[in-house]
C-alpha cells in the first residue's frame, strides 16, 4: 500500500452538512505517522462507477485542531488490478476549518478501491488510505 502513485485530493467537514447534507461519511482514520485525523464524504449518495463527483475531506490534527494550509495529492488503486482512476482528482478549494473540496473522483470498476491522500506541510509528509467499496 505504500507504493500508490495516483493524484491526491482533500475536502473538509465543517461546511459539509450545509453544502452536501446527503453525503455519507467514512469513519475517522489516523494518518500513517499519526499527524492527522481524516474523514471523507462523497457528493454522490452512493459511490458508483462512471460517475464524476466531488468529495469533501476533513483533516485535523490528532488533538482536533483544523489542519490548514496542506498541500494534498490523491491516488487510488484497485487491489489485484494494475490500474488507478481514469481521472486525476485534485483539491480545488480550501473551505476553512480543515475542510478541502476534491473534484474529479471517478471509478471505472465496481469492487474495493484503496484511495490514498498524501499531505505535505512545512516539509513534513504523511498519508492515509481509505478502503472504498464501489458499486
Amino acid at each position: 500500500m505504500n507504493n500508490l502513485t495516483l493524484p491526491h485530493i482533500a475536502l473538509g467537514m465543517t461546511l459539509a452538512m450545509t453544502i452536501f447534507p446527503s453525503w455519507a461519511m467514512a469513519d475517522d482514520r489516523i494518518s500513517d505517522k499519526g499527524l492527522y485525523r481524516v474523514r471523507w464524504q462523497s457528493q454522490a449518495p452512493e459511490v458508483t462507477t462512471d460517475l464524476i463527483h466531488d468529495w469533501l475531506l476533513h483533516v485535523e490534527t490528532v488533538d482536533r485542531r483544523p489542519a490548514d494550509n496542506l498541500a494534498i495529492t490523491i491516488s487510488a488503486h484497485m487491489p489485484g488490478h494494475a490500474h488507478g482512476l481514469p481521472t486525476q482528482p485534485r483539491a480545488t478549494d480550501y473551505l476553512g476549518n480543515g475542510d478541502y473540496r476534491i473534484a474529479g473522483m471517478k471509478f471505472q470498476m465496481s469492487g474495493v478501491w484503496w484511495v490514498r491522500f498524501d499531505f505535505w506541510r512545512k516539509n513534513r509528509r504523511d498519508w492515509v488510505i481509505f478502503e472504498v467499496p464501489v458499486k
